[in-house]
């Protein structure tokens, strides 16, 4: 063979002596340099707000970085037997007072009790955004007709209370003894 078909021939093998030299690492040593390249990672991957609007859609990303959380646009959806649409899972009530707060289905014999009314209009109000500050409200139920007793911030609250409360489910009546707070 002459030295030219020695060139134009591919090396099917790596000559030994032109592979790199094997490094023994131990198992320490090697989760100390992938938490070193994990870190560097992370830092590198910062949100660009001056090149982008400053949101993101993942919650830890917009927690660590101070971001503006973008929830997702689709609800969750549950799997179905119709192949033309899916279940919608969670989230997409036009209101509280329109979705039933129960975890559970309860037959209508037992369902939206006087205390589970009671239970409704406690949630409704503590995750009603004009409702959440109020904590100085007793509420009892009594055949369907709601009781409300204590102090609020404003007269604006009584009536946004008594509003709120009215379109529940399972309320007949609500007899509103609430009183302004004094400063």
């Amino acid at each position: 063979m002459c030295a030219q078909e020695q060139k134009r021939r591919p090396k099917t093998k790596p000559d030994p002596a032109e592979e790199a030299p094997t490094v023994e690492l131990s198992l320490e040593e090697m989760d100390e340099v992938t938490e070193e390249l994990n870190r560097e990672q992370d830092a590198t991957a910062l949100i660009d707000t001056q090149h982008t609007d400053g949101s993101t859609t993942n919650p830890s990303e917009a927690v660590e970085q101070g971001l503006v959380y973008t929830p997702p646009h689709d609800p969750p959806v549950l799997p179905s037997d119709d192949l033309q649409g899916a279940e919608v899972g969670a989230g997409f009530a036009p209101s509280m007072e329109a979705s039933n707060p129960d975890r559970e289905r309860l037959p209508p014999r037992v369902d939206n009790n006087d205390l589970d009314v009671e239970d409704d209009i406690i949630a409704a109000l503590r995750f009603n955004s004009e409702t959440a500050h109020l904590h100085n409200i007793n509420v009892a139920v009594q055949d369907g007709v709601a009781h409300l007793h204590g102090t609020v911030v404003s007269q604006d609250d009584i009536g946004i209370v008594e509003y709120l409360i009215r379109d529940l489910d399972g309320v007949t009546d609500v007899i509103n003894q609430l009183q302004v707070a004094e400063a």
